[in-house]
Parts: structure tokens; C-alpha cells; sequence
């Protein structure tokens, strides 16, 4: 009897290693997927708030010509370090009327002003969020910024940017595109993520 006692002992132990060997990986995937789907969240949440951070700068800083400078500065402080290293691109565009989408365009390539004057854009990449308003010899016209001849925003300056009450105030949209990157893999490898906010510049009263 003793023996027999034993041998179901040991079945049952045998029985219970083989269960819990099954429900450990599902626990461990139910376990990674909603990590996973936290920092997506988490993400997505901060990509957006960095778009409508920055398109408060871009109404507040109107058409000075380092709006666009403030406005990258917005997006990198709103995103953090974390945030930063999944960056795509930024773009900042105008719309004519509320409910436009930016062009399409802009996703790839800056679009002057003279090539498509309702809907120009200034497309920058996440070196551009690291550059200093000048460079080192401080000549404005060779600035990163500032509309010089080789600025990145000279495709759609900043001056140039409608803040006249006698017509129509310019609205000024910001765009963020991350690229959130799984750390686990259980549910993919990548997650593209976007924000817009259109913002209107503040009138000048001129």
C-alpha cells in the first residue's frame, strides 16, 4: 500500500510540473504583451502631447525667425532622451483651412513656399533638433537657422509667416512621427506612431 501511495505522490508531482510547464509561457506572453502594450501607450501618448507643445510654440512665436528653432526645442524637451531616440522626423506646415491635411509631400521633403504656397512645410530630421541657432562663426546668413541660404526652415520661413490682421492669420501645424520599438518582440518589432496639432499664429495688431 505504502508503495502505491508513493508512486501517486510522484504522479501527482509529475502531473503538476507538466501543468505549470504549460501555463508558464502563456503567463510569461500575457505577462510581456501587456508590458508591451504600456510603453506603447506610453509612447503614443508622448509623441502627441510633444505635437501640441509644439504647436502652442508655433502660435506663440508666430513668425520670428527662430519659431522654428523654439518649436523643435519644445518637441525635443516634450519628448526626453527616451522619446528622442525613437524619433522619425518633424514637420512644420501650413494649412489653409482648418481640417486640411498637410501635404503629402512633406512626409519625405521640404516644400518651399514658391513651389506650393498654401502648403509649404519645413521637414527636420532629429540631427536638426540638435543643431545651435548659429553656427560657430555666428554669421546669421549661415545659420542653421533664420532663413539664410542654407538654413533648414528656408523652404518655408518663419518671416514669412502671416500674422496680419488685415488678412488671413497663417495656421501653422506640427507633425511627430516616432518609430516605437519593442523591447520584448512578442507582439512585433516596430510601431509607427504620430501626432498633428494645427495651431493659429498670434495676430500682431498691425
Amino acid at each position: 500500500m505504502a508503495s502505491n501511495r508513493t508512486r501517486g505522490r510522484r504522479s501527482e508531482r509529475g502531473a503538476s510540473l507538466i501543468e505549470a510547464g504549460l501555463a508558464t509561457p502563456v503567463f510569461l506572453l500575457l505577462i510581456f504583451t501587456v508590458f508591451e502594450l504600456g510603453l506603447l501607450a506610453f509612447s503614443d501618448l508622448t509623441t502627441t502631447n510633444a505635437s501640441r507643445a509644439a504647436a502652442r510654440s508655433a502660435g506663440v512665436f508666430d513668425a520670428r525667425r527662430n519659431a522654428d528653432f523654439e518649436i523643435l526645442s519644445t518637441v525635443g524637451e516634450k519628448l526626453g532622451d527616451f522619446g528622442l531616440l525613437e524619433l522619425d522626423y518633424v514637420v512644420v506646415y501650413r494649412i489653409d483651412e482648418v481640417g486640411d491635411e498637410m501635404n503629402p509631400l512633406c512626409h519625405s521633403q521640404s516644400v518651399a513656399s514658391a513651389a506650393d504656397p498654401v502648403r509649404p512645410c519645413n521637414r527636420y530630421l532629429p540631427a536638426d533638433l540638435n543643431r545651435p541657432y548659429f553656427l560657430a562663426d555666428g554669421v546669421t546668413e549661415s545659420a542653421h537657422f533664420g532663413c539664410g541660404a542654407s538654413a533648414v526652415d528656408r523652404f518655408w520661413c518663419p518671416g514669412d509667416r502671416n500674422t496680419s490682421l488685415s488678412g488671413d492669420l497663417d495656421l501653422v501645424g506640427v507633425y511627430v512621427r516616432t518609430d516605437h520599438r519593442y523591447i520584448t518582440g512578442v507582439i512585433g518589432q516596430t510601431q509607427d506612431l504620430s501626432g498633428s496639432t494645427v495651431s493659429q499664429v498670434e495676430p500682431d495688431g498691425s
